[in-house]
């Protein structure tokens, strides 16, 4: 997509042609010989127009035909970390999230260097990935402008993290301590595209969570937290106990005199309201009926994140019982910690394998329902009039026929 920009350098408008479009658009998701007529805006390129060649094929601007290509929507990552890029390979999978957690904690100290942010922006472009919404923490200050140079479209969603700072009163209200981040520049907040992220249960005092969700609702943002990814922090909310405990207990973060809710991650979450139609409850691996009830009663945003999952060996998430209680589910890579790769095709495909998924219900994870859930539905998400003129080529080993 970068090079027809590129081509299209100075012209007001532009006709891009292929065998197919699948637009994503509920009356009409998928054009053969399709069209888009895009004109260029005071905010850059945009859609005029979707349709077939037979309906836009006279319109007077030059044509890009792109042959024999599938087009699809521009991708959208709704969970990744690019922070910790640069810990590839460092990390070591298949026996549970503490044992994956001990092989990571060692390097977190580790400054991380441009260029591997580089190379997994790259990669996530190369895919045609438009839009990334990555949890970012203790480097986010550098990694905001890096992101911003770099023209990536994003949610910098830095997580709040600790039980020892609490929530302070301010102006009336209650505020969340500063992030990491904004230790180092408290003015990353004043950012148009800062979100507040929660990191989760047994790593961040509730209370601050709360003031977290509170600060990104005011501000009509959407809010982000791990949640029901590993038994571990089931058996931390019932009963206190467990190996995750222990690791928590003796890093200094969990205090001693922490006292179990008695519920799980998805109730407790409901108790201390945190979930609307704003959440972006990332993995939900560990669900019973009662959870996704809750869930789809607040209507909750999942973000499913099925290789990381399989990498750690934390299991895998209920795919069709979230579907079928009418979730909104998207699709995150997580990170390359937890991850060979940043392709959401690849994330596409593997999620395919593992469930009953049709091929346009899987794109759906990519597209429009994180574009809903993130709230940048009136720009990405789906081709049509409007929106920014972004998409995807649809590698040729899918089939998109609904």
């Amino acid at each position: 997509m970068q090079e027809i920009i590129k081509t299209a350098a100075g012209a007001e408008r532009l006709l891009i042609r292929a065998r197919t479009i699948i637009t994503m658009q509920a009356e009409k998701p998928v054009l053969d010989n399709g069209a888009l007529l895009v004109t260029r805006q005071v905010d850059g390129l945009r859609l005029a127009a979707v349709g077939t060649w037979a309906e836009l094929g006279s319109e007077t601007a030059p044509v890009i035909d792109l042959g024999e290509a599938t087009l699809a929507p521009g991708l959208i990552n709704a969970h990744t970390h690019l922070e910790i890029s640069h810990l590839k390979g460092k990390t070591t999978g298949g026996n549970g999230f503490v044992a994956w957690l001990k092989s990571l904690v060692p390097h977190l100290n580790q400054e991380p260097e441009t260029e591997s942010w580089s190379a997994a922006l790259a990669e996530m472009r190369g895919c045609g990935t438009v839009f990334a919404a990555d949890m970012a923490d203790r480097h986010a200050d550098r990694l905001a402008p890096f992101l911003e140079r770099e023209q990536c479209a994003h949610w910098l969603m830095v997580q709040q993290f600790g039980f020892a700072d609490r929530p302070h009163t301010r102006k009336g209200k209650l505020w969340p301590p500063p992030t990491m981040a904004e230790r180092k520049n408290p003015k990353i907040a004043d950012r148009k595209n800062f979100c507040r992220a929660g990191h989760a249960f047994y790593s961040t005092a509730p209370d601050t969570l709360q003031a977290a969700k509170t600060w990104d609702h005011e501000r009509q943002r959407p809010f982000a937290l791990h949640l029901a990814e590993h038994v571990g922090e089931t058996e931390l909310l019932q009963t206190g106990r467990g190996e995750l405990a222990d690791f928590f207990r003796t890093a200094g973060i969990l205090p001693d005199d922490f006292r179990p809710p008695g519920l799980s991650p998805t109730a407790y979450a409901e108790k201390l309201g945190l979930l609307d139609d704003s959440t972006l409850a990332v993995h939900c691996v560990h669900l019973d009926d009662r959870d996704i009830a809750i869930l789809a009663r607040h209507r909750v945003n999942v973000c499913l994140c099925p290789r990381s999952n399989a990498f750690i060996g934390v299991g895998k998430a209920p795919y069709e019982r979230l579907a079928r209680a009418g979730l909104n589910l998207c699709l995150g890579t997580d990170s390359l910690t937890s991850n060979s790769d940043l392709d959401l095709w690849k994330e596409l495909d593997f999620l395919l394998e593992q469930s009953g998924f049709t091929m346009l219900d899987a794109l759906a994870m990519v597209t429009i329902n994180p574009a809903r859930a993130l709230k940048i539905d009136p720009d990405y998400g789906s081709l049509e009039s409007g929106k920014k003129a972004c998409w995807s080529i649809v590698p040729d080993s899918f089939n998109l026929k609904p």
